[in-house]
Formats: structure tokens, C-alpha cells, sequence
């Protein structure tokens, strides 16, 4: 009898959190089949749609080649040694910004997230203008500064194309993110054990060194693995700085023995990835931990509580300057290089004789290209997709790991995270394996938008959870008890309840993953067919195809369309904001 009563209770809350359960199942697919089925492809021979038998053959292949190894450690210099030069001047700039006295610090702080509005595609190719050896506008500028000197030069001095310029280029991109993830700690820290450290006779050099950054160790430890993990599946700067040097980095390498080799090297690929797969495991597992040891360095009081800024003296304004100079950049050289291109068939370096070769006939050709139009209905497609399932899965996961009982609650939340550790390229292979084998083969997905939406989605998860994940913890669980006790069930309560709530933080994310999947690049390039590019791909084609004006036309336009977008859904977010005030 009591097991017939169990049995009927949990068919009940089967029924009631329906939902819930298919949301979060499909959730898991989405990241869990594919890189599972692409563990098993890197120990089988054949090709995806006709596995053979098991072997070890890929993973002698791939770890025989000295060039896998070279690859390697070129892919942990980067993602190091960028790391390194993100978080510091992240550090620097967040230190200026919440515990000095700065002029215009709320400029400053609105010009670290102007970066975010350049595709990594763009900063790329605008700096091959900006620092190619021979033609390089800021090379140009360098031999005639040194040619004052008696320094004749044929070349540089600079050249972006190599392992170092690769870094220079991740460092300044990653900044603006490590910003964001630290800037909060260093305004909440409470400043009364630097208080301390002065009156001991420390110096403000020695406080900030020894009792200022080992307080932030555990964030600043936490944003140096995430950024660390985002540099190791960054695509976009080797493909335009490193392929022309020979310069392979993992994403780079992965692409070309998939896209390029004839037949494709997917085993070795698989091997490759598989062996990335568990390193990213490692990685995620530890920034958890690294994060869930932050409670433990909490140093904010009570009432008593007052921040106290750094007077900079005569430093106030040269401290600002270091901000105009990371503007200069990350926005202003880049965006002005490339606008100069697009607007010259042939390109010469700015001057006021060039100004007569300044036309719009780049832009008008690149508009009449009847692939650009059909890129553009796509990418928009693929925008509008991506955002709205990523969100509603997001909103369901986040729901069952903050509100659900179940112990495989943090499994759940490191799964919907694993993606952001997980290089875009070995996300698309892992899909590729995946629905070319039966019965999934026979799905009419593979080549399509689609099949774009499904990769993006599961890439963009791992943002989406936790941006849900912090807006639904500050809503007390006594609103969804009321309805509970009124007899709501789990659906209505979500949709008239809790969404409502959620608004602002639901559209906030929607907004971000509908912008970075408008510029998305590398899984729209694995997963892309001829009808199914978007705009980033169309630029990678030009760019290849050695069309520089047109690539920098359609590069303007599309962050014209990326700072739009972006504003206004700002604008939407706090209007939203104001209302539930």
C-alpha cells in the first residue's frame, strides 16, 4: 500500500515539474551528447557516419606529430601570457576606478565596456592595418619618429603577426571582462585593514601589494581561470594573426584538420578534442572551488562600513589617461583604421591627399551581393533563436539548481558551466559526430540555421544559468509557497510569478546572447554551409579572398549595428529596472 502511494506521489511530481524535467533533459543534451559521443568517435576508426572499430590508432596520430606539440605550447602561451596582461591592467584600472580619487571615473568606467562592441574577427584584421610590418599605419608612424634620429627602417619595427602579437591582441580584448568581475570586490572591500597597514608605518605601494590584492586573492584567482579558459578557445585572432605567421593554436589546428584536410581528419580531431574535454573539466572544477572560497575572504562590516579613496595628487589625471589610452586602443585606432579602409579601393596610408580617393563605393558593393543579404536574414535568424532558447533553458536549469532539493544540484551547475571552458570549434566537431551518425543523420538539421542555433545555444548556456542563477536567488521562496498553497501549478507560477520578476535580468540576457551570437564566429564556421553563413563567415570568406575594403565595410557596418543594439537593450533594461521600482 505505501509503495503504491509512493508510486502515485511520484508520478504527481513527474506530472507537475513535466517541464522542468524535459527543459533541463534537453538542456543536458545539448551539452552532454554530443561531447560524450565524441569521446567514444576519438577511440573508433571511420569517419562519423560509418564508425568502425575501436583503436587507439587516433590518439598515437595525433600525439606523434611534433606539431601537435609545438601547437600546444603555443596555445598555453597564449592563454597565459594574455591572462596575465588582462588581469593586470584589469586590476590597475579597477583599483583607479572604486578606490581613488580619479577625475571622471564614471567615464572611465563607461569606456571599459565600449570594447565589447568590436567582434574579435574585426580587432583582428583592424590591426593587421594598424601593424603589419611594411604598410602598417602605426609602423609608418614608428620609422619616421626614428627616421628624426638618423634611423632608416624598411620594416617595422612592430609586426602583429606573431606569437606575441596574438597576445598583445587577447590581452587588451580580455580586459573589459576581468573588469567586470573584480571591479565589485575592490568597491566592497572594507579599507580598514589598509587603514591598518598605514598606521603600522606600510606605505600606500606596500598596502596595496601585501594586504590589498591578497584580501582579492579568491576573485581575482576566479577571474583569472575564467579569462584563462576564454583565451584557450579564442578562434577569431590566431585565424587572421597567427595562420599567416604559421602560428597554430588548438581551435586553429582542430578547424583545418576538419575544414581543410581532404578527407577530413576527424579522428584525429576527436583525439585532440577529447583530450581538451578533460581539461576543461579540470578547469571548471576548479573555478568553483575557487569561487565558493570567496565567502571565506568577505571582509565588508556593518554599519560602520565606509570606503576610503587613495588620494592620487598630481597623479589624478595621468591616471586618467592611462584609461584614454586603453580607449585609443581597443576602440578609437581600430575603429578609425577601419573605417578609413572601407571608405579607399586601394589602401594608403590617411593623409589629407588621400582624402580624394574616399568613396562609398565599398559599402555599396558589398550591399549588392546577393550572399550578404541572405548572410544578414540568417544571422539575425540565428540572433533572435539562440537568445530565446538559451534564455528559457537558462531560466528552467537555473530554477531546478536554486529552488530543487536534489543533490545533483552542483553536478548540474558545473555541467551548464563545462561549455564556457570548451573552444567553440570542439563544440561543432562534437555536433558534427553527433548528427552524422543514425538515427540523428536522418534528422533534416544538419547544414541548417538550425543546427547554427542548437551549437551557439549550448555554447551560451553556461552564461545564461548563472546570469539566472543570481536574479532568482533574490527572490524569497514565500512567493512561489503562496501559490503552492493556492493550489498553482509549478508552470503557472513560473510564467505569471516569477517571470514577471525576472524581467529585467531575462532580457538583460537575452541581450548579451543575442549580440555575441549576431558576431559569433567559430561555430557558425564549422556548422555553416553555403545557405546557411552568417555575416562573421562572409567576412572571413572576403578577408580570404583578399578583398580588404569590402571585409572593413561590412566589419563598420556591423558594429554600427552591434553599439544600436546593445544601447538600446540597455535602455530596455533599466526602463524595465524603473518599473519594479
Amino acid at each position: 500500500m505505501n509503495s503504491r502511494l509512493g508510486a502515485q506521489g511520484l508520478g504527481q511530481q513527474v506530472r507537475r515539474n513535466l517541464v522542468a524535467l524535459l527543459s533541463v533533459g534537453f538542456a543536458l543534451w545539448l551539452i552532454l551528447a554530443p561531447l560524450i559521443l565524441l569521446l567514444i568517435f576519438s577511440f573508433r576508426q571511420g569517419n562519423p557516419w560509418q564508425p568502425g572499430s575501436f583503436t587507439l590508432q587516433h590518439y598515437i596520430d595525433a600525439y606523434s606529430s611534433p606539431q601537435a606539440y609545438t601547437m600546444f605550447l603555443n596555445t598555453v602561451v597564449l592563454a597565459l601570457a594574455s591572462t596575465f596582461l588582462s588581469l593586470s591592467i584589469a586590476v590597475f584600472f579597477a583599483f583607479l576606478t572604486e578606490r581613488t580619487d580619479m577625475p571622471f571615473r564614471n567615464v572611465a568606467w563607461g569606456l571599459m565596456l565600449v570594447p565589447m562592441a568590436v567582434p574579435g574577427l574585426l580587432f583582428g584584421v583592424s590591426w593587421t592595418f594598424l601593424l603589419s610590418p611594411k604598410v602598417g599605419l602605426v609602423n609608418v608612424w614608428l620609422r619616421s619618429f626614428l627616421s628624426l634620429f638618423g634611423i632608416a627602417m624598411s620594416e617595422g619595427p612592430l609586426n602583429i603577426f606573431s606569437l606575441w602579437g596574438m597576445v598583445f591582441l587577447e590581452g587588451i580584448r580580455g580586459v573589459t571582462t576581468i573588469f567586470l568581475m573584480i571591479a565589485g570586490a575592490f568597491r566592497a572591500m572594507d579599507p580598514s585593514m589598509e587603514e591598518a597597514a598605514r598606521v603600522s608605518g606600510a606605505s600606500s605601494r606596500a598596502t596595496f601589494f601585501r594586504v590589498s590584492i591578497p584580501l582579492l586573492t579568491p576573485p581575482l584567482f576566479a577571474a583569472g581561470i575564467y579569462s584563462f579558459m576564454s583565451s584557450l578557445e579564442s578562434l577569431e585572432i590566431p585565424m587572421i594573426i597567427g595562420f599567416p605567421a604559421g602560428i597554430y593554436v588548438f581551435p586553429t589546428y582542430i578547424f583545418f584538420s576538419v575544414q581543410r584536410f581532404a578527407p577530413p581528419r576527424y579522428g584525429i580531431s576527436a583525439a585532440l578534442g577529447a583530450t581538451y574535454l578533460v581539461v576543461s573539466v579540470i578547469l571548471v572544477y576548479w573555478y568553483q572551488r575557487v569561487a565558493r572560497e570567496t565567502n571565506r575572504f568577505a571582509t565588508i562590516t556593518g554599519k560602520g562600513y565606509r570606503p576610503r579613496l587613495v588620494h592620487l595628487g598630481k597623479w589624478r589625471y595621468p591616471a586618467f589617461c592611462a584609461f584614454l589610452l586603453y580607449f585609443v586602443l581597443t576602440i578609437a585606432l581600430p575603429t578609425f583604421i577601419l573605417l578609413w579602409r572601407s571608405l579607399v579601393r586601394f589602401y594608403v596610408i590617411p593623409s589629407w591627399a588621400a582624402l580624394a580617393q574616399v568613396s562609398l563605393k565599398q559599402y555599396w558593393d558589398v550591399l549588392n551581393e546577393e550572399r550578404v543579404l541572405l548572410a544578414l536574414i540568417n544571422t539575425v535568424i540565428i540572433g533572435i533563436a539562440t537568445a530565446t532558447l538559451t534564455m528559457l533553458l537558462s531560466l528552467i536549469v537555473a530554477w531546478v539548481i536554486v529552488r530543487g532539493k536534489s543533490r545533483g544540484r552542483s553536478l548540474l551547475d558545473g555541467l551548464t558551466f563545462l561549455p564556457h571552458s570548451i573552444p567553440g570549434v570542439v563544440i561543432a566537431l562534437a555536433l558534427i559526430i553527433l548528427y552524422l551518425q543514425p538515427p540523428l543523420s536522418y534528422l533534416p538539421i544538419y547544414g541548417t540555421i538550425w543546427f547554427i542555433v542548437l551549437g551557439l545555444a549550448a555554447s551560451y548556456i553556461a552564461f545564461g544559468s548563472r546570469t539566472m542563477n543570481g536574479a532568482l536567488i533574490q527572490i524569497h521562496r514565500e512567493l512561489e509557497e503562496a501559490g503552492q498553497v493556492s493550489g498553482v501549478q509549478w508552470g503557472t507560477i513560473l510564467r505569471r510569478i516569477i517571470f514577471p520578476l525576472l524581467l529585467p535580468a531575462f532580457v538583460s540576457g537575452w541581450i548579451w546572447v543575442a549580440s555575441h551570437s549576431l558576431r559569433s564566429f567559430s561555430i557558425p564556421l564549422m556548422l555553416g554551409t553555403r545557405t546557411s553563413k552568417v555575416l562573421s563567415v562572409i567576412m572571413w570568406d572576403l578577408w580570404e579572398q583578399g578583398r580588404a575594403g569590402p571585409t572593413a565595410a561590412l566589419g563598420v557596418m556591423l558594429i554600427i549595428a552591434l553599439a544600436f543594439f546593445t544601447v538600446t537593450g540597455r535602455w530596455l533594461v533599466s526602463l524595465l529596472s524603473r518599473q519594479e521600482e
